[in-house]
């Protein structure tokens, strides 16, 4: 099961498009930025930096359905166990980025999450799709369950 070239396109695009809007709204904010290099991007998860500390910005995540990536689909770290400081996830329903300690949501997690399952309706499970191939582990929580350990909005 491969992503198709269009999806592989669109996916990118969108990425970009919230990486641009959390830039946008960094610089507004009177902060620095920089964006990351493509190996930092690659192998740290760190997208950029503000005021010099590394950031994985996330798009797309909708109140009642965050995905959290453990593991990749490779089975290398995911950017929950990635270099980045903070985790700035865009909500679509707030449209604000809710930025939190990716250390805080990593060890929330891993005390939260119990088992493991292939069905994308669970939450606090290690979903995985290890019957189609992938490695990846990531557990689906909605915006409510992670609230508490938010820094800031943007």
């Amino acid at each position: 099961m491969n992503v198709s070239e269009n999806r592989f396109d669109y996916c990118k695009k969108l990425g970009n498009s919230f990486e641009e809007d959390f830039k946008n709204r960094v610089i507004n904010s009177k902060l620095t930025y920089k964006k990351s290099t493509k190996k930092d991007d690659w192998y740290r998860h760190i997208d950029c930096y503000v005021n010099g500390y590394g950031v994985d910005v996330k798009g797309n995540r909708r109140l009642k359905t965050i995905w959290l990536e453990h593991t990749n689909v490779n089975g290398f770290k995911g950017w929950l166990r990635g270099d980045a400081m903070y985790i700035a996830m865009h909500i679509t329903e707030l449209d604000k980025f809710s930025i939190y300690k990716r250390k805080d949501l990593l060890d929330y997690i891993e005390s939260k999450t119990d088992g493991y399952t292939t069905d994308k309706k669970h939450y606090f499970k290690f979903y995985t799709r290890e019957k189609w191939g992938k490695k990846d582990k990531i557990v689906k929580v909605k915006y409510e369950d992670i609230y508490h350990l938010e820094l800031k909005l943007l």
